[in-house]
């Protein structure tokens, strides 16, 4: 072989081998978005990791997380979703979705229904952090088309992402007959009013809430202000109304007692 040849290959030998280790354990980095992948794990999955907090710094176990990828096409602005993907937290708060589609999805908490229906959970998604990139999301209870979305590029993983998450103002009220029978198991009517302490701002809950084996129902107020609240229900002709009470931020009032003034029904 002569000495040109030789050279020419040791190059071409040279040049491969660098492509390789490039591609084998380089973090890939896209200028274009912070939301690039940091480790190639495959041509066609993605996977996005990570530990979910409270307000407080403490990890959040049991709670569900999802994961909805998304498409839109530039021409038509049609949108095409990709299958829902679900995680939970363990008892260490730590989570883990894989199979993601690559492009677009939104990332929220898995909501609960009632017939059918999404209403507020027991925690409020505030913030996920992704290195030196925190996102604020919007309300995670817009229109799917509304939410805001992450990027994922194909084969990437976001990992050691943390979420942060607070407990929802809520109000946890038990139903009772005059003679202190419990309204178990029945459609009521729900109203509460609510007062910013500096009179600046008013609000008003309606709904149909089905109560417990024991009366109870739990109604979610999605706030950032400390407030005054009266509750009252309705049910066949029958009402109740609470005092006037004071709830700060992620506060909870779960000994709220109705009477209906009569007999059970």
């Amino acid at each position: 072989m002569s000495r040109q040849n030789f050279l020419r290959e040791t190059v071409v030998i040279s040049f491969v081998i660098a492509i390789l280790a490039l591609l084998g354990c380089s973090e890939t980095e896209d200028t274009s978005s912070v939301l690039s992948s940091e480790t190639v794990i495959g041509r066609d999955t993605t996977s996005f990791s990570g530990r979910v907090f409270d307000g407080d710094g403490n990890p959040v176990a049991g709670l569900a997380l999802i994961i909805q990828s998304r498409e839109v096409d530039d021409n038509t602005g049609t949108r095409t979703y990709g299958p829902t993907l679900e995680a939970e937290t363990d008892d260490a708060g730590y989570f883990s979705i894989t199979n993601i589609h690559p492009g677009e999805f939104q990332f929220m908490l898995a909501p609960e229904y009632w017939k059918g229906l999404p209403f507020m959970t027991e925690y409020q998604l505030l913030s996920v952090k992704i290195g030196a990139f925190t996102y604020h999301p919007s309300d995670e209870f817009l229109p799917d088309f509304d939410r805001d979305t992450l990027s994922i590029t194909p084969g990437g993983h976001i990992k050691n992402v943390e979420v942060t998450v607070r407990h929802r103002t809520w109000v946890r009220a038990k139903i009772v007959f005059a003679d202190g029978t419990p309204l178990a198991n029945k459609e009521v009517r729900m109203n509460i009013k609510a007062r910013d302490l500096q009179g600046d701002g008013t609000g008003k809950i309606g709904a149909t809430w089905q109560t417990d084996a024991q009366g109870y129902f739990i109604q979610y107020m999605d706030t950032n202000r400390t407030r005054s609240y009266v509750v009252s229900v309705e049910y066949k002709g029958l009402s109740a109304t609470s005092e006037k009470f004071v709830l700060k931020v992620g506060e909870r009032r779960e000994d709220l007692v109705l009477a209906l003034p009569g007999a059970p029904q």
